[in-house]
């Protein structure tokens, strides 16, 4: 592939629902507190532990419902990679196929409220500046 060419360049989205590479209590413990210590005092006090907790929490009540095997996943970003036309988006997992196509006909409004629905994010996760401001709550 000549990369000098710009008509050669394809953008590849692959979407997935939920994959895992560890489910392990200690490893998401680590991450959480890799991630906590690598932000800057203004994210810590603009988000604040609470919220970076509330997260990990909604996202350990997922994990079960995660597949562990990435195979699928490494399959399509190969796919994509050596493609001499790739797709514009390689759909991964069950179900994923049937979800795309019922959001591209929906209204977008209703895509939205579908895929908030489906997010491990509750909508009572809040960063602290916006538990702090009244008027930014929704």
């Amino acid at each position: 592939m000549c990369l000098e060419s710009p008509e050669l360049v394809h953008l590849t989205q692959v979407s997935f629902l939920c994959f895992l590479a560890s489910t392990s209590p200690d490893v998401l413990a680590a991450r959480k507190a890799e991630i906590w210590s690598s932000l800057d005092e203004t994210t810590k006090t603009v988000y604040g532990n609470l919220y970076l907790e509330q997260l990990y929490a909604n996202f350990e009540a997922h994990v079960p419902t995660c597949p562990v095997d990435l195979s699928p996943v490494v399959t399509a970003m190969r796919s994509a990679l050596f493609s001499k036309r790739p797709k514009s988006r390689y759909a991964v997992g069950r179900g994923t196929c049937t979800l795309m196509y019922v959001l591209s006909v929906l209204p977008s409004w209703i895509s939205d409220r579908l895929l908030v629905a489906m997010s491990p994010i509750t909508r009572d996760a809040r960063p602290a500046k916006l538990q702090q401001s009244t008027s930014l709550v929704m």
